[in-house]
């Protein structure tokens, strides 16, 4: 079988990596002269550990970033209110590891390449002719390329879903900005610690993701206004940090003025996620806000599905299983972190519900795929 793969980021090389081993010819091409990891950091939870497990991945994630068998969720300044001792579903493995978004893409760059895949940078997909049998597909270098499958792994801004879903949805604001920044890890910071300022303040993270580094991510409400010029993110970002207490002011002083500032948005597309032999995997077709910390999660356990389920017998009939086997799993981890997006900004009379739905999210994510 031969497969073209759209995106190089965490849902396009797992879903490379893995249709490689199981014997499929890849190419892996990205629109970008070179692959650029949006954000600073990111947790993989037991759930998307145990997605990297079966293809061999998880060890190295492990040893580049930085374990969490506990987090800390704290008041705004910074007082323990309880801390979360999530299970592991890897017999000897963290609960969960944060690592740095560069550290993880050369990890899976590096499977890429080890599995024999072929990558070509520069280049992205223009058209698509399904003729039953097989897919035409034209690339923007002027080269044409014809293959068994098409697998649209390109985000959230996918030029792939409109040739091949034109109708689906657009993405819709979750009316949250989330704020991001790299710096050094003082010795002492060694969990991550979650504060809570409620409606006004919003939420921080402080998030070690090696024994060097951390990164500090801010949830705040997108009041309007514009972002901020490009010199002033990171004086901005420290001036939002500044009523946080805890291990904030120590990290907020170092943080690099490498900062992202987005506003949040979501998608959820419905079924079918295929047509005909072209699929769209990850952001594509579920984008979450990070409430559950589960996007890149989503997107690599949708590979390894794919990758499972894709016989060369009836290609259209397995990417609509595909689909289906993935979507009311997405559709909880978009839908709950919607929900407790939007508790965020106007708390449930009840203060437990945002807890007790996260657990029960949780143990759900934890049943095998």
């Amino acid at each position: 079988m031969r497969a073209l793969v759209v995106g190089a980021g965490p849902a396009g090389c797992t879903a490379a990596v893995a249709l490689a081993r199981r014997g499929a010819d890849v190419v892996l091409v990205e629109a970008d002269p070179e692959v650029r990891p949006s954000g600073p950091g990111l947790v993989l939870q037991s759930a998307p550990m145990r997605a990297l497990h079966s293809l061999g991945l998880l060890d190295d994630c492990v040893g580049r970033g930085h374990a969490h068998e506990e987090i800390d969720l704290c008041d705004a300044a910074g007082v323990v209110r309880t801390t979360l001792t999530p299970p592991s579903l890897l017999e000897g493995r963290p609960a969960s590891v944060a690592i740095s978004r560069a550290a993880l893409s050369q990890v899976l760059l590096g499977a890429v390449t080890a599995s024999g895949s072929e990558l070509r940078l520069g280049t992205t997909v223009t058209g698509l002719a399904d003729h039953g049998d097989r897919v035409e597909v034209s690339l923007s270098d002027g080269a044409t390329e014809t293959v068994d499958v098409v697998v649209g792994a390109d985000g959230l801004h996918s030029h792939t879903r409109g040739l091949v879903l034109p109708q689906a949805p657009r993405p819709r604001p979750t009316g949250q900005l989330i704020w991001r920044a790299p710096g050094p890890r003082p010795p002492e910071v060694t969990r991550y610690s979650m504060l809570d300022g409620g409606p006004e303040l919003g939420k921080v993270g402080v998030v070690p993701v090696s024994d060097a580094a951390l990164y500090v991510w801010l949830l705040e409400p997108d009041r309007g206004g514009g972002r901020p010029p490009p010199q002033r993110l990171a004086r901005v970002f420290r001036e939002r940090l500044a009523s946080f207490g805890g291990p904030v002011p120590r990290v907020a002083e170092r943080l690099s003025a490498d900062v992202d500032v987005r506003a949040l948005q979501t998608l959820l597309v419905p079924l079918p996620w295929s047509g005909g032999r072209t699929v769209l995997v990850g952001d594509a077709v579920h984008t979450t806000s990070p409430q559950m910390a589960y996007g890149v999660g989503m997107a690599i356990e949708d590979a390894v599905v794919l990758a499972d389920v894709l016989t060369e017998d009836d290609v259209p009939g397995s990417l609509l299983r595909f689909g289906e086997r993935r979507f009311d799993r997405c559709r909880l981890v978009v839908e709950t972190s919607v929900q407790l997006g939007e508790w965020e900004q106007r708390p449930p009379a009840d203060p437990s519900l945002p807890g007790r739905l996260t657990g029960r999210v949780l143990a759900e994510l934890a049943r095998p795929v």
